[in-house]
Parts: structure tokens; C-alpha cells; sequence
């Protein structure tokens, strides 16, 4: 079985590209056990949302409002702008 470190590294690429039955098994049965993947595994598919919706490419309403002061929200939309830019 592979260890964490190797865990993200598929995660990763299971969200870029189609892997093997076998990997989709390991992945599974790790994140079944580790806590830990598991919620690194949500934050890359929410990241990955939300770098989409500031690209335009989903709508607004796919994804829930950020409980960020809006101050705080509008610095880091700027900061996405920019290394997206």
C-alpha cells in the first residue's frame, strides 16, 4: 500500500487525468483509512472549483458563499486575479 505523500501525488493526478483500476482501488482503500487524505482530497476538488469559478468557467451558484469578511474576500479574489493573469 502507498504511503500518504504518495496518496497526494494520485489524488492529484486521478483529478487530471483517468488512472488504472488498481490505483482507483489503492486511492480508495487509503482514503477509507486516512483522515488526513481524505480532507486533502476536498480542499484540492474545492480549490479547484473555486479557481474555476474565478476563470468564469461555473456559474456563481455551484459552489457555497464564503464566510470571509468581504474585505478579506476581495484581497484574495485580487490575488487569484493576478497569479491567474
Amino acid at each position: 500500500m502507498l504511503n500518504c505523500k504518495d496518496m497526494t501525488k494520485l489524488i492529484s493526478d486521478s483529478l487530471e487525468r483517468k488512472i488504472s483500476v488498481r490505483q482507483r482501488m489503492e486511492l480508495w482503500l487509503h482514503i477509507m483509512m486516512c483522515g488526513m487524505c481524505r480532507r486533502f482530497r476536498s480542499n484540492i476538488i474545492e480549490l479547484r472549483k473555486r479557481v474555476r469559478v474565478s476563470k468564469g468557467l461555473l456559474d456563481q451558484a455551484d459552489i457555497a458563499p464564503a464566510s470571509l469578511p468581504p474585505a478579506t474576500k476581495a484581497r484574495l479574489e485580487e490575488v487569484v486575479k493576478r497569479q491567474l493573469g
